[in-house]
């Protein structure tokens, strides 16, 4: 698996905070492999985002979706379709609802997963837990999250995954899509429930796209996942 950039965010380099970003814990205290996958790409989409699990989720029998990983940056996200920073733990809505020894990275409603200081492997890691806090469940994916990176498979449930309608959701849809006319239509379905603000970005963004080829399209969110170049200026 491979993180991809948003397209309708910028991309930030990656934010190194001396003081502690929640509680006693700081970015020194994140798992190598993590540091390691950000500093390639700084947080974004999930080529595969189905994650292997042992319990049954909302998602799937076997599986928990998990669309994105956040990155490490100082700015705020401008828009609720925007990947969040992992140094600011009070972005997230549900960061009451998680033990102060949690780190979050990934939030879409009432999902969230996050690293899990309670449980530290043999490695001195945290575990990766993932809460439903809807359903009050709690599993934990993994014992690490070099483990956790490796449970990340396809599944064909079709796109946007089923069971939850979300930005995030609908994101990976597009950026995975075939053709500009797929784009459409996910716009079209999808625009009359996450706004018009959001349905206007992907717009705007395409517009610089339409005299091109589908494949320019997709070359340029390869390059623009490799850099911080403007995806416009590609």
């Amino acid at each position: 698996m491979h993180l991809i950039a948003s397209p309708l965010q910028k991309q930030f380099y990656t934010y190194l905070p001396k003081s502690p970003i929640y509680k006693r814990y700081s970015v020194a205290d994140l798992p190598i492999s993590y540091h390691n996958l950000v500093n390639q790409q700084n947080g974004g989409y999930i080529s595969h985002s189905y994650v292997a699990s042992k319990r049954p989720s909302r998602d799937a029998l076997t599986a928990v979706y998990i669309p994105y990983i956040a990155g490490m940056y100082e700015q705020k996200p401008g828009a609720d379709y925007h990947i969040p920073s992992i140094t600011r733990q009070k972005d997230f809505v549900h960061r009451p609802n998680i033990p102060d020894t949690g780190i979050i990275f990934y939030e879409d409603h009432d999902r969230v997963a996050y690293f899990d200081f309670s449980q530290v492997s043999d490695k001195g890691e945290p575990a990766v837990a993932y809460m439903d806090v809807g359903l009050g469940q709690v599993s934990i994916l993994a014992p690490d999250f070099a483990s956790f990176l490796d449970l990340f498979e396809h599944r064909f449930l079709g796109l946007p995954a089923p069971t939850l309608v979300s930005y995030h959701r609908v994101n990976v849809a597009i950026l995975q899509a075939n053709s500009f006319q797929e784009i459409a239509d996910l716009l079209a379905d999808y625009g009359p429930l996450l706004g018009q603000k959001w349905q206007n970005d992907w717009q705007d963004m395409l517009a610089h796209f339409d005299t091109k080829p589908f494949d320019q399209f997709q070359a340029a969110l390869n390059t623009y996942s490799q850099g911080h170049k403007s995806i416009l200026s590609l």
